[in-house]
């Protein structure tokens, strides 16, 4: 972890986009079909809306004190032990998104290709994989991100692409049959989805900065947006609202049987190595935010001693968390409240703060 970095803006974007439609992209249809039947994708336009204001909240934050984290502005904003408090608050939080994101990775892996192999061994690699990459930087797995972003919207247009003569359009209609108040009832699931973006008040000041900066970080939520109501609308539209809510991962299911030309087929594979490594980027980045949080929080000179052992400590605590897939599926759907919490609500409480110590200081100044 380097003491100067700096990373390019389609380097942002790469990351913010797989960070948010990342881990969600294979399950999320299964999901929004559960509460909205035939129109999930209005749940995504909702929750797409409520992400680009996420997005701008942090970004004001930032143009509002530009060498400065999320860390940094909890002692900025809040004083010297309240701030700090809190700041070590949003450091665990890192490390939680950081043991869902591993979770997610090894059950996987049970559900989809070997239940035979113990949980643990998966929960090694992925930790293995997310530490060697925070242990080379920021800058290293920015590059390999924008390696991967273009893979992943590639295979997921190419399989939307050869399923159309599959497509049955009246699966969508009719639109609002049960009234718009049943799908509202997933949208602080969906908004939880799109505040992944939130580590980006970590990467921000590391960001090569041009007038351009917020476009790019705009279209990161865009591309999520774009993945995510494409998935629900092509589930709907091949399995119909009811059927695809009874699949666990509905993307999977909808290519497994997919042929071109009849020697090419098992697109699922394909779709599984760029899931894998969406999902090692989300990982990762959340580890590289929590350690770069006790970095500066405690002023940590050399960081990369505390990679190892924070990397046991996630593949413990992610083995533990839960029981299994219903468990943690449950946790994201009841429990979304918490992390929308620290996603969108408390950064606008640092937004309120900040434009009136702002104000404050201004009108001083003028006194």
């Amino acid at each position: 972890m380097e003491q100067r970095l700096q990373i390019s803006n389609i380097q942002m974007l790469a990351l913010v986009a797989l960070s948010t439609f990342g881990t969600s992209s294979l399950y999320a249809p299964q999901i929004l079909a559960s509460y909205a039947d035939r129109d999930s994708w209005f749940v995504v336009i909702i929750g797409g809306m409520i992400g680009v204001l996420n997005a701008l909240v942090f970004f004001w934050l930032f143009k509002l004190h530009p060498d400065k984290d999320l860390i940094s502005l909890c002692t900025l904003l809040f004083g010297k032990w309240f701030g700090r408090l809190l700041a070590l608050v949003f450091i665990f939080y890192f490390l939680d998104i950081t043991t869902w994101s591993l979770r997610e990775f090894s059950q996987f892996f049970i559900i989809t290709l070997n239940p035979i192999i113990p949980q643990t061994w998966y929960l090694i690699v992925g930790a293995i994989m997310a530490a060697f990459a925070v242990y080379h930087g920021l800058e290293t797995f920015s590059r390999v991100s924008v390696l991967v972003l273009p893979a992943s919207i590639g295979t997921f247009l190419l399989i939307y692409l050869l399923l159309i003569n599959q497509y049955h359009p009246e699966y969508l209609l009719p639109v609002m049959e049960n009234g718009v108040i049943q799908p509202l009832r997933g949208t602080m699931l969906m908004i939880s989805w799109f505040g992944d973006v939130m580590f980006v008040s970590m990467i921000l000041k590391y960001v090569k900065r041009t007038k351009k900066t917020v476009h790019y970080l705009l279209g990161a939520i865009g591309i999520t947006f774009f993945i995510l109501i494409m998935g629900a609308a092509v589930c709907t539209m091949v399995f119909g609202g009811k059927a695809t809510a009874s699949f666990i991962y509905p993307n999977i299911s909808l290519i497994q049987n997919l042929q071109l030309f009849r020697n090419i087929e098992r697109f699922d594979a394909a779709l599984v190595v760029i899931w894998v490594m969406s999902s090692f980027i989300k990982i990762t980045v959340y580890f590289w935010s929590a350690l770069q949080g006790l970095k500066e929080l405690f002023n940590i000179q050399r960081i990369r001693l505390w990679i190892i052992p924070m990397s046991a400590a996630l593949i413990i605590v992610s083995k533990y968390k839960v029981w299994g897939l219903i468990e943690l599926s449950a946790i994201y759907d009841k429990q979304s409240w918490f992390f929308v919490l620290f996603q969108f609500f408390i950064p606008c409480v640092f937004l309120l703060v900040a434009l009136v110590k702002k104000k404050l200081n201004n009108e001083g100044g003028a006194l």
